[in-house]
């Protein structure tokens, strides 16, 4: 990827429309030579065998295993009994011991809302989103193991098992991630460049174009647009059940659909708190105890605290890359800087709600002008105008928190 078409990747957050335009350029095409078509039939057999693989990888087999506890599970919705032991079974032969590489605290509470929904001891919807937003949590984790592995067997030049790695995450993304973002694009009425799932196929566009040029830098980079996008998704899931939550309790109703909202909500966040612990350790544990069912009531549940805590966790993540970016172009430091510069401006788009709402439309905008220019300076090793948007971003995400 040419280092202009690099530069522009934040300003559209839609990669397709800029690095993959020769690929998609409309109209009638002339006949090809014979030597391009070989070498397109190449490229489709190649695919096929990524494919092949694909069908054959850990995350797929996890995918079709969680695919079939759901759909045991999902019975009760229509007041069918369910086989708790079915899944149970399902969930430690195939998918336990991945989620216990991962995290143990996931495979805790997913095995203590199998046993709790068999038993009784809890509400069986409430196990149910449990299981599900859990596992959910789970394969976000699993991707970013993968993206990390693809990455380092780009970079050592084994093609065939970074292939294998990415086309893991492409079915991840297609089976667990878009289909969670569409839900939050339909909630939030987010489309265009604003739509989650549009930026998540966008990063892996990108990614995908990266990969197979052999261009270990620029995956390293464009990983930012998949994962923070996935992350963004995630956290508004969490931010959205807040807003479900109170409107509930004002519509009067009962206590069984409000804690399980409220598990969904946890469930969710599961994914991110790490994370979030990094911007900021109070907020984020403060959003884990409201979220928690034994230890919050859900009607005091209030989404302008849910917000003003992810505000403050984000704003801190937003923070800690425009400190990490001029210590990585000192030390010559170049495709760090640009990763870290990538990933402070998909934390700063993760707020463009709030940012609309609190500041303006035009502040928020030129935020992300600024952000733009940020990730420019940066790709350019221009240390001093990089400062000089660095801080009119910081300036600017301060004021989420006034």
């Amino acid at each position: 990827m040419k280092k202009r078409e690099l530069r522009k990747i934040f300003a559209s957050f839609l990669v397709a429309s800029v690095a993959l335009t020769a690929c998609n350029s409309g109209g009638d095409q002339a006949e090809q030579p014979e030597e391009n078509k070989q070498e397109e039939q190449a490229a489709e057999d190649q695919e096929e065998v990524k494919k092949e693989s694909a069908e054959e990888s850990v995350a797929v087999q996890q995918i079709n295993v969680f695919a079939e506890m759901k759909a045991e599970l999902e019975k009760m919705k229509e007041n069918q009994e369910v086989d708790w032991d079915l899944v149970i079974e399902k969930y430690q032969s195939g998918l336990q011991n991945g989620v216990n590489e991962v995290n143990g605290e996931f495979d805790a509470t997913i095995m203590a809302a199998l046993e709790a929904g068999k038993s009784g001891d809890m509400d069986a919807n409430i196990a149910r989103q449990l299981v599900d937003k859990t596992t959910q949590s789970y394969f976000y984790q699993k991707q970013k193991s993968l993206h990390k592995e693809a990455a380092e067997q780009l970079a050592a030049g084994n093609q065939e098992e970074a292939d294998k790695s990415f086309e893991q995450i492409k079915h991840l993304a297609s089976e667990i991630f878009v289909p969670t973002a569409e839900k939050r694009d339909n909630y939030y009425e987010l489309s265009g460049e604003a739509s989650i799932a549009e930026n998540i196929n966008a990063g892996l566009e990108a990614q995908e174009e990266a990969l197979t040029s052999g261009n270990a830098d620029d995956f390293n980079v464009f990983i930012q647009l998949t994962d923070k996008s996935v992350y963004k998704s995630y956290y508004l899931a969490s931010a959205s059940y807040a807003e479900k939550i109170e409107a509930a309790v004002e519509e009067g109703k009962d206590e069984a659909e409000l804690k399980n909202m409220q598990a969904e909500a946890w469930g969710f966040y599961q994914a991110i708190k790490g994370s979030l612990s990094g911007g900021d350790e109070e907020a984020a544990n403060k959003l884990n105890e409201l979220f928690s069912l034994d230890a919050t009531e859900p009607a005091s549940i209030k989404a302008d605290e849910v917000n003003s805590l992810f505000n403050k966790a984000i704003v801190g993540k937003i923070k800690s890359y425009h400190e990490k970016v001029p210590t990585s172009l000192g030390e010559d430091k170049l495709v760090d800087a640009k990763t870290q510069a990538l990933e402070g401006n998909m934390f700063l788009k993760a707020l463009q709600i709030q940012l609309n709402e609190k500041l303006g439309e035009d502040k928020a905008q030129e935020a992300f002008t600024h952000a733009e220019e940020w990730f420019n300076a940066v790709s350019e090793g221009s240390q001093e105008e990089a400062k000089t948007h660095s801080d009119a971003i910081i300036q600017t995400v301060d004021q989420l928190l006034q």
